[in-house]
């Protein structure tokens, strides 16, 4: 018994001691692909804009490959160019879909929240579709702040 209890507490101690990487490790650390400050809550529907290049950043185009396109009253699609983890170009690497986005409305109009719905990655570029909701819990026109990580 007290052989047995010995060898188990040697395993329990290897285990914890040895280095094993873990499953969910995708081989590099995380970094900031994207950030946008959109600061133009009602620009025209279907036109995309610069977002404010002082509070925007884009690890591969600088602050002029982001864009912001209203889609509708509290709707928006946010698009990052370069940063989406597929192929930029023919024999660069590739990530595959992934990341990590937040967004959080800003400002002082109606808007309570801002979320994002949905967004792609895996091909060249990052975008993600973010509605904005007033404290009725109806769509509404809001600035935001979104960050893209991966």
């Amino acid at each position: 018994m007290r052989k047995s209890f010995f060898a188990t507490g040697l395993f329990a101690i290897a285990l914890v001691l040895l280095p094993l990487p873990s499953a969910a490790d995708p081989g590099r650390g995380s970094d900031v692909q994207c950030y946008v400050w959109a600061n133009n809550a009602t620009s025209a529907i279907g036109a995309p804009y610069v977002p404010s290049p002082v509070y925007s950043y884009n690890a591969v185009g600088r602050a002029a490959a982001n864009t912001v396109t209203r889609t509708g009253v509290g709707i928006y699609v946010v698009t990052c160019k370069g940063v989406g983890g597929g192929p930029l170009f023919g024999g660069s690497g590739t990530w595959g879909p992934g990341g990590h986005v937040q967004v959080t409305a800003y400002g002082g109009e109606d808007a309570d929240q801002c979320k994002v719905v949905s967004w792609v990655t895996g091909g060249a570029d990052f975008s993600a579709n973010v509605r904005c909701y007033n404290h009725a819990g109806a769509l509404s026109d809001n600035r935001f702040d979104l960050l893209f990580v991966w």
